[in-house]
């Protein structure tokens, strides 16, 4: 095809050279030649382009091919016969049972074979999915729209201090385009107390590095102002009107008063001091370029009113910057330590809204097996979305300050080239419609945001004894329960497989490379999980050991279930091994070492287990009578 596009743009190409290379009355300049022959070209090229996008639209679009991994997965797949299953597996066959309220859930679910009577089969009791969760699991088809940022990313400052000279020099440089009124805005909820007093101490360092830069003494005779305002619920300003008088500013941000009602309306403050001050004239008239700092460390409450704030800020020619803690990665919801300044009373892990740092989620959720961390709170090296293109689409900065000092974070210069779409809503929506991979990307992650149950229990009690079944029962649901929703997230993740090779941005391609991976990583293990305890059920291990008392299934590279479990689970290894050769020291990288430091299969291993203690009664009198039930304290809201 492209070689007839080519053939045909050189026939034209030479006829044009003979047209206007012939001879005429009228003597054709050479630039003109020049310029009619590229003209054509350019107009030549064009179509060929056209033709070949009209020709890979069609290959995006075309099916799977069949003997694609899991291409149409299901919990039974990873060993799906060519022919449906038989109504009763044969003699030894270890295809698991899944409930009846997970199979009929789903249109790709294909039918599963009943457990084996007692003639030496399998005796796999159905799975009590509801007994590991009640939460329901969304379709793809359910799925809804979601948000968006733009800019050169977030430069990382350190604490408060770190923010000094970075302030000061952008202050100098508003001044010289004129006289330059800042408003500070302080969010003044209790979360950030401590960094408001440590501000104010420092105000009068920020204002003496402005007039040391100030060669020209653009600040002198009130060229620079200053009004400080704090928001939570309601907004307020706290002094009668800008004031170029430090004490003043230093008093000012002393007293801002805490508010305890939990709610941050962070652009209704930035509008509201846009429509104020935004073309602000003194006593004198003197006009005057006004910018915004905002000090805050949540996204705020009313990002509703995000597109107004923006509005009324570029309106007023207004830069917005913003000093804020780093976004979390992948999720909305941090937590984090609070001491009330008057009881001296410590909450810890009160909720706070710390993120996303892109328009939407777009990384799944989905716990990790085994000891280590779950790295449910990783910073992204970003501040959130909203705050992000406040600060970029008005022209200001947003200034990474540590508000957490234990929450991981990440290089915001390292991390640029990953920078989110910080742009309108509108228009991140319109490029994931244009993108199948992208659309399988937040899909994938939304699927998967409901909680699932965590790890599977890997201890068993002995297998006569009553508990076996009980333990072995949830056992098996849980890895069922997390399978199932696995296999919802990787629909259309698998379908948008031969796409990953076109997507040019670094960001989207270590998403797609690190949930692609962690989810097959996952579905092997399930396989393999329930695998090992249907082979335990049905030819029991016996105890070498005398002290053995109980049985414990343990990481192992080997894969029992299936040479096509044994497959896929190399293709989840090499995947995640390739996020962590190509995007060293990220959040992906991160990650996806994490799911690489167990294998996926299982082995038994026998062990001993020392009984639980059993407290008297007198014991378990005394405890109670010593700890009183109490009414739990109310907690604050940050």
């Amino acid at each position: 095809m492209e070689g007839n596009v080519a053939h045909r743009i050189g026939s034209r190409f030479a006829w044009m050279s003979r047209f206007l290379g012939r001879r005429t009355d009228v003597e054709v300049p050479a630039f003109l030649v020049s310029m009619a022959i590229h003209g054509f070209l350019l107009v030549g090229l064009a179509l060929a382009s056209y033709q070949v996008h009209r020709e890979s639209q069609r290959e995006f679009s075309s099916d799977m091919p069949s003997d694609s991994i899991l291409s149409d997965s299901t919990y039974q797949d990873l060993d799906q016969p060519v022919e449906p299953p038989a109504a009763a597996p044969a003699a030894g066959s270890f295809a698991p049972e899944l409930a009846s309220t997970v199979t009929s859930a789903t249109s790709s679910s294909r039918a599963i074979a009943p457990s084996q009577d007692a003639t030496g089969a399998l005796d796999l009791v159905k799975l009590d999915v509801q007994r590991a969760t009640d939460v329901v699991v969304p379709t793809a088809r359910l799925l809804g729209q979601a948000v968006s940022i733009q800019g050169d990313g977030a430069e990382f400052v350190g604490e408060v201090e770190g923010a000094v000279d970075r302030i000061a020099i952008e202050i100098v440089h508003r001044l010289q385009q004129g006289r330059t009124l800042v408003v500070w805005a302080f969010d003044a909820s209790g979360s950030l107390q401590a960094e408001r007093a440590r501000l104010a101490k420092h105000i009068d360092t920020i204002y003496t590095h402005v007039l040391k830069m100030d060669d020209s003494q653009l600040a002198s005779d009130e060229g620079l102002l200053t009004m400080v305002v704090s928001f939570g619920k309601d907004r307020k300003a706290l002094l009668p009107r800008p004031t170029a008088d430090k004490a003043a500013i230093q008093s000012a941000i002393a007293a801002v008063p805490l508010d305890q009602t939990g709610i941050e309306s962070t652009f209704t403050t930035v509008a509201d001091i846009a429509k104020t001050w935004g073309h602000y004239r003194d006593t004198r008239n003197q006009v005057y370029h006004t910018m915004i700092i905002v000090v805050t460390d949540e996204v705020g409450d009313d990002e509703n009113r995000l597109e107004e704030a923006i509005a009324f800020a570029q309106k007023s020619k207004t830069p917005v910057y913003v000093l804020g803690s780093q976004a979390l990665f992948g999720t909305v919801e941090g937590h984090m330590d609070y001491t009330d300044p008057k009881t001296k009373q410590v909450y810890h892990n009160l909720p706070v809204r710390l993120g996303p740092e892109s328009a939407m989620i777009e990384e799944i959720r989905l716990p990790f097996w085994y000891g280590g961390p779950q790295y449910d709170v990783i910073e992204s090296g970003f501040g959130p979305y909203a705050l992000s293109r406040l600060a970029s689409a008005t022209g200001g900065i947003y200034f990474v300050t540590r508000f957490d000092k234990q929450r991981m974070g990440f290089d915001p210069a390292r991390m640029r080239e990953y920078k989110p779409d910080w742009i309108r809503f509108d228009k991140y929506t319109e490029k994931i419609n244009h993108s199948p991979l992208r659309q399988a990307i937040v899909n994938a992650a939304l699927i998967t945001q409901q909680k699932l149950p965590g790890m599977p229990p890997l201890s068993f009690p002995p297998i006569d004894t009553p508990a076996f079944k009980e333990a072995m029962a949830n056992g098996q649901a849980t890895a069922e329960r997390t399978a199932y929703t696995v296999d919802e997230a990787l629909v259309p993740i698998n379908a948008a497989a031969k796409l990953r090779d076109h997507e040019t941005s670094r960001r989207w391609q270590a998403h797609y490379d690190l949930i692609r991976g962690r989810l097959l990583a996952m579905k092997v293990r399930c396989y393999e999980y329930n695998w090992a305890c249907a082979r335990m059920k049905k030819d029991p291990l016996k105890f070498t050991n005398a002290k053995s008392n109980a049985w414990r299934l343990v990481p192992d590279t080997a894969i029992q279930y299936s040479e096509n479990a044994a497959k896929v689970a190399r293709e989840a290894e090499a995947l995640l091994k390739r996020v962590v050769d190509e995007h060293p020291v990220t959040p992906w990288s991160l990650l996806a070492q994490r799911e690489l430091k167990n294998p996926l299969g299982f082995k038994w291993v026998e062990t001993y287990v020392a009984p639980p203690r059993r407290e008297s009664a007198a014991e378990a009198a005394k405890k109670k009578k010593a700890n009183p039930p109490s009414k739990p304290p109310e907690l604050p809201k940050l």
